[in-house]
């Protein structure tokens, strides 16, 4: 059986410290990589996946999973970011 998302991701910006540039979904849709910058000009990123386990207590199903590192430019950020999508993706992480 196939999960899926049945509400938008919506990016909590002030709670990761950092501002969206670029969201890449998984193939499935299930899993979300947000690439951004840093007040301090630096680059990072982080990891959601749908989970619906405690959606009644938080009122969300996207969850955080992972990510981060600082980096010195948007490649280099996304090339990582990529490569956790790509490895939660793999091994079924979500």
């Amino acid at each position: 059986m196939e999960i899926v998302p049945d509400c938008e991701f919506e990016f909590p910006a002030e709670v990761e410290g950092f501002k969206e540039e670029i969201r890449e979904f998984s193939p499935c849709g299930c899993l979300v990589v947000v690439v951004g910058v840093r007040p301090d000009g630096n680059f990072t990123y982080a990891t959601y996946f749908w989970d619906t386990t405690d959606h009644e207590y938080s009122g969300s199903a996207w969850a955080p999973c992972g990510g981060g590192g600082i980096f010195s430019n948007m490649d280099s950020a996304m090339n990582e970011a990529r490569k956790s999508l790509a490895a939660r993706s793999e091994h079924g992480e979500i």
